[in-house]
């Protein structure tokens, strides 16, 4: 059973509603959450916007803040498991889409069984970063950012698309070039 107020909603539900909403406004509003009390928080968060109150569109299960809430440096210590548990906790106790951080998405086959696994959630989408595992959160200044090789981030990329079962289960490169002082190029 879930907390008083929550329903359930059933994964396809749930998968294809980030694109329903990118659909129909061209943008979606979300917010952090990082375990089961913090996407209770955060399901019923509000935003002002322009004088008038309105909720979160979805939610995003953070690879930084997971890490942080365990006590651990986000430095893909966390294994996949233990972030699955995570994802599956906020999804047991909310209603919105949610957007996993999905850091590097380890090896080709890492990120196919994360890819079944977040879709079988229903899970509507995991943003990958171009860096080469193990990654080193962005805000670290002492950390060096070395990126992936192009071709081989592509090739991970085609690998996930193939192994999912929806359209509606998106998969967003997140290019971290800036980051790593590489320039736009």
């Amino acid at each position: 059973m879930t907390t008083k107020g929550h329903y359930p909603i059933a994964p396809a539900e749930r998968l294809s509603s980030l694109r329903q909403i990118i659909d129909k406004k061209g943008f979606a509003r979300v917010i952090e959450a990082h375990s089961g009390l913090s996407g209770i928080v955060a399901e019923t968060a509000q935003l002002e916007v322009g004088g008038t109150s309105t909720e979160y569109d979805a939610l995003w299960e953070s690879s930084l803040t997971d890490s942080a809430s365990k006590g651990l440096p986000d430095a893909s210590i966390v294994g996949t498991e233990s972030r699955l548990h995570t994802v599956n906790e906020i999804l047991h106790v909310t209603r919105k889409p949610m957007i996993v951080d999905g850091d590097t998405g380890g090896e080709i086959p890492q990120f196919e069984f994360l890819i079944t696994s977040l879709e079988r959630f229903g899970v509507s989408s995991v943003i990958i970063e171009d860096k080469a595992y193990p990654k080193r959160n962005s805000l670290d200044n002492s950390a060096s950012q070395s990126l992936e090789i192009p071709e081989k981030f592509a090739e991970k990329i085609e690998a996930g698309k193939k192994v999912t079962l929806s359209d509606d289960f998106m998969i967003v490169a997140r290019l971290e070039s800036l980051i790593a002082g590489t320039g736009l190029e």
